[in-house]
């Protein structure tokens, strides 16, 4: 996501990322790999759960998120959703970038 700010800035769109784990680990993965935008903390996993990807146990991880991407307008509607079915199953940047130009494109 980190290499695409500009172009979600361009759809006046802001990038955020939602992970269960504790702050301080968080926080030294975001400076380690130079992320700019906003990353919260999910440590009970209520948020993880409320949007449905939360995974308790698989060959890869346990107590985990899904990888997942949500577009979500300014009236709190979603209108995009990719849910991976492992953790390097991510959404394609085209397909969100093409889905924010499409919320951004005027309604006829």
């Amino acid at each position: 996501m980190q290499e695409n700010v500009a172009g979600y800035a361009a759809y006046v769109a802001t990038p955020l990322a939602i992970a269960g784990q504790w702050p301080r680990e968080l926080r030294g993965y975001a400076e380690k790999n130079g992320i700019t935008f906003p990353l919260l903390v999910d440590k009970t996993r209520d948020i993880i759960r409320s949007y449905g990807v939360y995974h308790w146990l698989s060959l890869e991880a346990y107590n985990i998120a899904r990888p997942a991407t949500f577009i979500i307008d300014k009236t709190g509607i979603i209108k995009y959703m990719y849910i991976g079915s492992h953790q390097f199953d991510l959404a394609k940047q085209s397909e969100i970038l093409e889905s924010l130009k499409e919320i951004a494109a005027p309604q006829k």
